[in-house]
């Protein structure tokens, strides 16, 4: 059995796999330049319709933390206290 396996088994040369290689790159190139989308497909690259009208900016005032939600210890502990 083990040599009809060694005749089954041809080398193909270096110069071979690289056009081989180089057929299967040409060919992956045109299926996916053929198959790409056409203009007008894809998303939407103007919003003048949707956002025509300018909105008047909103102001929120600062407000002071609520002392219930401070904390005095930190969330994380002591890097360096052992566990």
């Amino acid at each position: 059995m083990g040599a009809a396996l060694d005749l089954a088994m041809i080398p193909i040369s270096r110069r071979k796999q690289i056009v081989g290689v180089a057929v299967v790159v040409a060919c992956s190139y045109a299926i996916s330049w053929v198959c790409t989308p056409g203009p007008g497909t894809g998303p939407t690259e103007s919003f003048g319709q949707t956002f025509d009208k300018p909105a008047a900016p909103v102001v929120i005032q600062p407000h002071e933390p609520a002392a219930s939600h401070s904390s005095p210890k930190p969330l994380q502990a002591n890097r360096y206290e052992p566990i």
